[in-house]
């Protein structure tokens, strides 16, 4: 599907699970820059603050010459933190043109009804049929959150202006073009060993479930999930991740797979590494994968889990960028 190339990509951090005003802008060459939403902004009393929460979205927008294609990627936990960081850092909603919603987890789809409220005009929402299947989580100590995605509903989706455009199965196709050199990965084969889904040891053990489709009731292997990737003239793939249960290498090699093997610039997003119920060794196994795979930035967000920001930050300083919310990151012209 590759070959049409964005001059440039820009994306604003809209939710994170941090906020840090210290953090100073980073010029990370290679025509790469990170703009900060700093101390400065944070105690001028004409700006409002910016809001953290334990979800994710994502502005981007890729630019070839005179054109512009910009995209939501996922929409936070709550349409509350979303609207306000909107407002905090500047974003006029009516500049986005298309949403996608990586899976459907409370903390990628939260906010996308105050989203499409705020948009007087229909919006194509992409994501997977899946996503509005019953999902399921049992604790460790017995506790269950029933039908935790019950709100997701296609019907809501669509009475608020939302357009869908759905994927389904397991096919490896499914990748839109969403302009600019910017594409949604469809489908993540998981080919990746240690980044396979891992059976419980026994029925209703602790995890994550799901009914599917044909009505039967197992591990949520999250069929719905899908990335993003820009592909940037003269550097390479800009790779977003939403949770990254599919595996955040497996990500990168369908995003390659689908712009015709083209170098890894950058990799952000949910990196699924810091869930209990990850083995701990995958930290050290998804730090020699990017190594491998040559990626120049990458930026452990959400649902990375500190482990994970201290070992690439130790082992790769050159290549780890600390998120935050209001972060600008600039790839190409």
């Amino acid at each position: 599907m590759g070959g049409f190339e964005a001059d440039g990509v820009e994306i604003t951090v809209l939710v994170e699970n941090w906020v840090d005003m210290l953090l100073p802008d980073l010029d990370l060459g290679d025509g790469t820059h990170c703009l900060r939403n700093g101390l400065i902004d944070h105690f001028d009393q004409r700006r409002l603050p910016p809001q953290a929460e334990n979800g994710i979205s994502l502005l981007v927008t890729a630019r070839s010459g005179r054109h512009s294609s910009t995209v939501l990627f996922d929409a936070g936990l709550t349409g509350t933190v979303l609207t306000h960081n909107m407002r905090a850092l500047g974003v006029d909603a009516a500049r986005i043109g298309h949403v996608v919603i990586s899976h459907g987890h409370p903390d990628h789809y939260g906010g996308i009804y105050a989203f499409l409220e705020s948009v007087e005009r229909t919006v194509p929402v992409a994501t997977h049929r899946d996503a509005f299947l019953p999902r399921y989580a049992v604790m460790p100590d017995g506790r269950s959150s029933a039908y935790y995605n019950q709100a997701f509903t296609m019907d809501d989706i669509e009475r608020r202006g939302g357009r869908l455009v759905l994927g389904a199965g397991r096919r490896e196709g499914g990748a839109l073009d969403l302009g600019c050199g910017m594409f949604t990965t469809g489908f993540i084969p998981r080919e990746v060993p240690f980044e396979g889904p891992v059976e419980p040891p026994a029925p209703h053990a602790p995890g994550l479930y799901q009914m599917r489709g044909d009505g039967s009731y197992g591990l949520d292997e999250v069929i719905d999930e899908q990335g993003l990737v820009i592909d940037v003239k003269d550097r390479g793939l800009v790779v977003l991740t939403g949770c990254a249960h599919a595996g955040v290498l497996n990500t990168i090699d369908r995003a390659r797979e689908i712009c015709g093997g083209r170098p890894v610039h950058a990799v952000l997003g949910g990196f699924h590494l810091g869930f209990p119920t990850t083995p701990a060794a995958n930290v050290d196994l998804t730090l020699q994968g990017m190594r491998e795979r040559g990626v120049s930035h990458i930026m452990p967000m959400h649902c990375s889990g500190l482990p994970a920001h201290a070992a690439f930050r130790a082992q790769m300083p050159d290549r780890y960028v600390q998120p935050a919310v209001g972060t600008v990151l600039r790839f190409g012209r």
